[in-house]
């Protein structure tokens, strides 16, 4: 969730959410908050030694979808819009971004617009003992702290 975060200013002024695949791409999502709390229950608690958990937040939602739900929040429409790898590409370097991460990143968008990365939050609840955070509740969360508390 938290890299959505990285169009929060351009969403709150333009009303856009970019991204650099598909908006049609369905990601499944969670909040770093929530993979702490699960990262310390399992380092704290016996029975966990030499187990995996894939730890999703939140169904496989489109673009389209994730710009909605900011969009609520911020109370405007706020649209999703695909821009080329290689326009992102080329604003990456121009910010610095050295060229294995952009090589890396690259490798991932297109593997999103080719595959999304769906999962389910079965594991993630168990964890917890409760649902994990919601779009929804951490967009607001973050508006909130954006705005010390008042919401747009």
């Amino acid at each position: 969730m938290q890299n959505s975060l990285a169009e929060w200013d351009r969403m709150a002024r333009d009303g856009i959410y970019r991204v650099p695949y598909p908006v049609a791409t369905r990601l499944s999502l969670v909040d770093l908050e929530d993979v702490a709390e699960a990262a310390a229950l399992v380092l704290t608690s016996a029975g966990h030694s030499g187990a995996t958990y894939e730890l999703v937040g939140t169904p496989p939602l489109s673009q389209v979808e994730i710009a909605e739900n900011f969009g609520r929040v911020l109370k405007k429409e706020v649209r999703a819009v695909a821009e080329s790898v290689e326009a992102w590409d080329h604003r990456a370097h121009a910010t610095g971004l050295d060229d294995f991460a952009r090589e890396t990143l690259t490798k991932m968008f297109l593997s999103y617009a080719r595959d999304g990365l769906k999962g389910n939050a079965n594991v993630l609840t168990w964890l917890l003992g409760r649902a994990p955070t919601s779009l929804a509740a951490f967009a607001a969360r973050h508006a909130a702290a954006q705005t010390g508390g008042v919401i747009p």
